[in-house]
Formats: C-alpha cells, structure tokens, sequence
C-alpha cells in the first residue's frame, strides 16, 4: 500500500478538517467581533466594507508563498496533511524543511521520491507535527520574560534589537539554504535561490517608491525562483 492511500483517506481527511474548522471558525469569529467594535466607535457599516474589502485584497498576495508551498507539499504528503500544517501552526519554510530532514534521516533522498515506505511516511508526520511545539512551549513559559528583557534592550540601544533579530533570521535562512548552496551540481535548486534573492533585493528597492508593493515581496520573488529554476530545469 502507497503512502499517499494513508495522506488521502477519509480517516486523514476527517482527523485534519476538524482541526482546520476550528482554524476557518477563528476568523469568522473575530469578524463578528470587529463588527460589534466598529459599530462602538460609530464607524458606518460602509466604512467597515471598505476595511473588510481592503484588508481582503491585500492578504492575496502574501498567501501565495502558503498556497505555493502546499502545492509542492501534496504530491509527497498528500492532500490533506499539509493544508493541515500550513493553517494551523506551521510555515512556508518550515514544514518542507522539517519534512525533509526527516526524511533524509530515515535514509530517503528526499521527499520527493516516490512510494515513501508508510512506517517512514508516519515517522515523517509525527516528526513535522512534534518539532514545531518547541515554539509554543517556549511562549507558554517564557514568552513574557522574553518581551520584557527585549523592551529593557530598546530602552538600552533601540538600534541593537533589528540588527538582533535579522542575524537571527539570516542564520536560520542559512542553515536552511546552505545543503543546496553548497551542491553546485544542483543549478536548478541554485538558480531559485538566486533568482529569488536578487529579485527580492530588486523589489524592495522598487518598493521604496511603488506603495503597497513591500507586502508582496516575499510572494513574487519565490515565484520568479521557482519560474527560474524551471526554466533551468528545461536546459539542463
């Protein structure tokens, strides 16, 4: 029996929706509530249309890279798992790279291969699923201590605490890219990620006189890296 029988029964479908109900319940919920705030501030029922629609139209984009990175999660976890994972707790970087490690460690290539072994296949979800708790422990715990020792640093050097969290970002984005930067017989996997970087250098400085555009940035330059890497792909 193929993994993907297990990724895509009824049993997968219904375990995953009902966690996803609660996650599409949230949002309707916290509509009614802006609703009832709205009308407390004696804003008209035009002008929350217009934040609604607003708000609406400019989360399209940034969702591209979610709805990208499910598109590329499903032929390998199958349909409903990473609609799962990528609605509820989880990232656009984070589940391919948590699912390939695991992967990996079990001995695949990678999860792109096919007929992953279903015993591997489990290994792979309850790893993905296990690892990401670390963060929402760690809030539980600490969280409060940490924002009270990051508003001290602002009081302190407000200039250090963004130079802090981008070394943070550039060093976790590194480890993550550094297994395809450091193959150079990969030229697909090396073109997006140029591509991508360079495109996204490209539009943050078209950003800074295009308004609006900032918010789109992480959405088009993966696209043009993944456009770029297929292009690649085709030549070689």
């Amino acid at each position: 029996m193929s993994h993907l029988n297990i990724a895509n029964s009824t049993v997968m479908a219904l375990l995953c929706g009902f966690t996803i109900l609660v996650v599409l319940l949230q949002p309707v919920l916290f509509l009614i509530l802006g609703i009832r705030r709205g009308r407390e501030l004696g804003m008209t029922d035009e002008e929350m249309r217009e934040a609604a629609v607003s708000s609406a139209v400019f989360s399209i984009f940034p969702s591209l890279p979610i709805i990208i990175s499910y598109l590329i999660l499903v032929p390998s976890l199958g349909r409903y798992f990473p609609w799962l994972r990528l609605s509820v707790v989880g990232s656009a970087s984070y589940e391919t790279m948590a699912a390939n490690m695991a992967a990996e460690a079990f001995g695949l290539e990678s999860i792109s291969v096919p007929n992953i072994p279903t015993d591997i296949f489990i290994g792979i979800v309850f790893v993905v699923t296990v690892c990401i708790l670390g963060g929402n422990i760690f809030n539980i715990f600490f969280l409060k201590t940490y924002d009270r020792k990051v508003q001290v640093l602002k009081g302190k050097n407000a200039a250090l605490v963004p130079v802090i969290t981008t070394a943070m970002f550039l060093g976790m984005y590194g480890t993550m890219a550094s297994p395809y930067l450091t193959n150079v017989s990969n030229y697909p996997a090396l073109a997006a990620i140029f591509g991508a970087g360079i495109s996204a250098l490209i539009i943050g400085r078209i950003s800074k006189t295009v308004k609006g555009l900032k918010e789109f940035s992480l959405a088009l330059s993966m696209v043009i890296g993944m456009l770029l890497s297929c292009v690649v792909n085709q030549m070689i």
